[in-house]
This record gives C-alpha cells, sequence and structure tokens, in this order.
C-alpha cells in the first residue's frame, strides 16, 4: 500500500512538472522573451536567425511585402547573416526592391560588399517586374 501511494504521488507530480513545463507562456511572456531575443540579437548579429529576420521585417513591413520577401529568401535560400546585414545596413523598404528587381543573393552580396546602390534603379525594375506590390504607390487619385 506505501509503495502504491508514492508511486501515484510521484506520478502526479511528474506530470504536475510537465505540464508546467510544457504550457503555453503568457503574451506578457511571449512579449518579454522576444523582446530579450532583440536585444541580444542586436549586441551579437552574428548568432541571428530566419526567425529573427522574420519578426524584424514583420514589424517593418506592410503585409503584403513581408509576404514576398519571406517567399523569396525561401526560393533563393538566402541567409539569415545576408539578410540582417542588408537590412542594418539599408533597410527592409530596400530589401523589398532589391528582391523584386530580381537582384537574386549575388546582387544583395555585391551590393554588401560595395557596390553602388541605386536605389531609383531598383525601384524601376522593382517596378517593372512586381507591378502588383507597388501599385498603390504608383496610381494617381483624383
Amino acid at each position: 500500500m506505501n509503495l502504491m501511494l508514492m508511486t501515484a504521488i510521484a506520478v502526479s507530480v511528474a506530470g504536475a512538472i510537465a505540464f508546467l513545463a510544457t504550457a503555453t507562456a503568457s503574451p506578457s511572456t511571449r512579449r518579454r522573451s522576444e523582446e530579450r531575443r532583440r536585444r541580444y540579437v542586436s549586441r551579437h548579429p552574428g548568432l541571428v536567425n530566419l526567425g529573427d529576420v522574420e519578426r524584424r521585417l514583420a514589424d517593418e513591413l506592410p503585409a503584403h511585402h513581408h509576404d514576398f520577401v519571406l517567399a523569396r529568401i525561401a526560393r533563393q535560400k538566402i541567409d539569415a547573416h545576408t539578410l540582417w546585414s542588408w537590412l542594418d545596413r539599408f533597410g527592409a523598404e530596400t530589401l523589398v526592391l532589391a528582391l523584386a528587381a530580381d537582384s537574386g543573393y549575388a546582387g544583395l552580396l555585391r551590393r554588401l560588399r560595395g557596390d553602388h546602390l541605386d536605389r531609383e534603379e531598383l525601384e524601376l525594375f522593382a517596378g517593372f517586374n512586381h507591378p502588383e506590390l507597388f501599385a498603390l504607390r504608383n496610381r494617381t487619385f483624383v
């Protein structure tokens, strides 16, 4: 009887610990965790991952541009470090332009290395290649 009671208590305690360890975090806990990760990545950019890039893009871009960039990143297999460096140097909107202008991974690397970045050229090619992304910007309202 004593052994069964101790076994039941041990199983109950183990179940409670497992539940608490896998429970969904509250929104405030999640927010604190994301802020902590952002501060950590800003201090150690070499440890950035695609999740960090995705969160940053979600904060800085409209939804349709965000979705476009994520699709291009997946298709061209652009690494997180390159994307983070681009975002720090040129910004999220310029990343959308570069990917829409079909610069490709090599084009991003060339410009990060120091090649001239002509924003007007990127806007022109991006507008030709993907007019649906920039339709509202190009319309004149009367």
